[in-house]
């Protein structure tokens, strides 16, 4: 529980792309930063930014080693990768098509240029270079040997194309990419991946986002219960009356409150080892108001221990109090 716990936040917070917003000269550039479709890409900015010596390979490859930790011990984790970076863990070359995936807009007017005449060309002025911004400056790069001096033309406009999507898609970042897939295959070695797409591989990093919350009807289904509790009691009825009316995101936290982790299963609740149960905590009589105990787990037996409140409200009131804390793993 406690390790599931830490992977779980260390994997959030060194993907966070949130990071991206110091722009102080000092701050380290984020690893990952957020594309046009709200999904995480490699900073090609990160190992420009720093220059070739220093250890920011480094910190890819741990990264890489960090996630084939979870996905090996099926911790499903909060981040959603962009399905050309999936397709290089994958070990599959990205092609034109995948840049919509990526970018949109970029693939939208990259496409648009098929359909260009000689003369639409000529005032573009286009060669066959490529210019690049980051924290660092702009630059502009030939995608071709000889590439400035060469202009785009309805006759060879198909290979620009082709070669414009290579170079954002397979090249600009393949050293970070490189060493994020070093430490991912330390763990997940590239057979045990290569029969699933990339769809499939983010299901098996962070589940099926399709399912908003947890589905509480499945929990319900499984979990145990111990200490004196069984179904028929009110406040266990109170308490999947109240799940049903928490948020998604309310969901999500009484999981990883419970479970240390805020994604469910992709098997279920029944895959969890041991089954999810709720402990019944007895309260003294002079118990009352806010001297009333909390509830509280223990995420490696995914072990909810919960009083036996008087009243809907006070369960409501304690159980959203310990899930919102955010207070991590203690001894109990």
């Amino acid at each position: 529980g406690v390790f599931k716990e830490f992977l779980d936040d260390l994997i959030k917070e060194a993907f966070d792309p949130k990071n991206a917003e110091d722009k102080s000269k000092n701050a380290p550039p984020p690893l990952f930063v957020v594309s046009p479709i709200e999904a995480l890409y490699v900073n090609t900015g990160a190992e420009s930014t720093h220059g070739r010596n220093n250890n920011i390979l480094t910190h890819y490859e741990f990264l890489g080693r960090v996630l084939g930790k979870a996905v090996y011990e099926s911790i499903l984790v909060e981040p959603q990768f962009c399905l050309p970076f999936l397709n290089q863990l994958l070990g599959k070359q990205n092609t034109l098509d995948d840049l919509k995936n990526l970018d949109p807009e970029y693939y939208k007017h990259l496409s648009s240029l098929k359909k260009m005449d000689d003369k639409e060309f000529k005032n573009l002025g286009l060669t066959f270079e490529m210019t690049t911004t980051n924290r660092g400056g702009s630059k502009t790069v030939e995608i071709i040997p000889g590439g400035s001096s060469m202009h785009v033309t309805k006759e060879n406009v198909i290979r620009y194309v082709h070669l414009l999507s290579h170079r954002r898609l397979n090249v600009e970042a393949a050293m970070q990419t490189r060493a994020f897939l070093r430490g991912f295959r330390d763990l997940i070695p590239a057979p045990w991946v290569r029969l699933f797409s990339s769809y499939e591989l983010q299901k098996l990093i962070s589940g099926d986002d399709s399912v908003k919350g947890i589905d509480v009807a499945n929990l319900k289904g499984v979990i145990q219960y111990n200490g004196g509790y069984h179904p028929t009691q009110p406040v266990i009825q109170w308490l999947w009356e109240i799940m049903d009316e928490f948020t998604p995101d309310q969901q999500r936290k009484f999981l990883k409150f419970m479970t240390s982790c805020s994604r469910q299963p992709l098997l279920g609740f029944g895959a969890l080892v041991p089954l999810p149960c709720i402990q019944k905590i007895r309260l003294r009589d002079d118990e009352i108001g806010a001297a009333v105990k909390l509830p509280t787990s223990s995420t490696c037996m995914n072990l909810l221990k919960l009083p036996d409140y008087k009243t809907k409200q006070t369960l409501k009131d304690k159980l959203l109090y310990a899930i919102e804390a955010g207070a991590g793993f203690e001894l109990t």
